[in-house]
């Protein structure tokens, strides 16, 4: 039975996400994305009329997708306020386990993902921050730092860089779980292992 014209465009955008991570944008054809998908090239210009288009639309929904399962983990009642902020990022990034993103295109696509869906990345972050902004403010884990001037946005701002710096450099999912579990501990002034150090060369 033929899935549903929405099913069928949420497959397509998930293969092309994996497409995108592994090739970058430039070397992607329509060709390699409908051969992704499974369908025709026709086909594929059927649900989606260019290569920007489907970008477009790919990133908008990986993003909704890894901001849905961050907010899920970060409502988890059952566990520890550093068991969900670490379990939030893990979600957040659990989608790409399967897709890497190739260190020799990553320039490329965040290039392309600002230009063609910058107000939707942008408002992405600023949603992210919030949910982490709450989540530390409710655990009161920002109340030692009062002192010394920082809020909870920005103990919230720090871990998202932090999150953005591993996904650059670790080079496994060990080294980032590793790298975002001690940041969490950190800001919750807890001592946790030592991150893996990471080469940057």
């Amino acid at each position: 039975m033929m899935a549903p014209n929405t099913d069928r465009r949420v497959l397509i955008m998930e293969s092309a996400v994996g497409v995108f991570l592994r090739y970058g944008y430039r070397k992607t054809s329509m060709d390699d994305l409908a051969r992704a998908a499974g369908i025709s090239r026709q086909g594929l210009y059927l649900h989606f009329p260019s290569k920007d288009e489907l970008f477009t639309q790919a990133a908008t929904w990986f993003a909704q997708q890894g901001l849905a399962a961050m907010q899920a983990a970060l409502a988890r009642e059952d566990l520890s306020l550093e068991e969900r902020l670490i379990g939030a990022f893990d979600a957040l990034h659990a989608q790409r386990d399967g897709s890497q993103m190739s260190l020799e295109h990553m320039n490329e696509i965040v290039a392309t993902a600002r230009q063609l869906v910058g107000p939707v990345l942008e408002a992405f972050d600023q949603t992210l921050v919030d949910a982490l902004t709450q989540a530390i403010q409710a655990g009161g884990a920002d109340a030692p730092w009062r002192e010394a001037g920082l809020t909870a946005k920005a103990l919230a701002q720090h871990l998202h860089a932090a999150s953005h710096g591993l996904k650059h450099y670790a080079r496994t999912k060990d080294e980032y779980e590793a790298g975002i579990r001690t940041a969490v501990r950190l800001i919750l002034g807890q001592p946790g292992p030592t991150a893996p150090i990471v080469p940057t060369n």
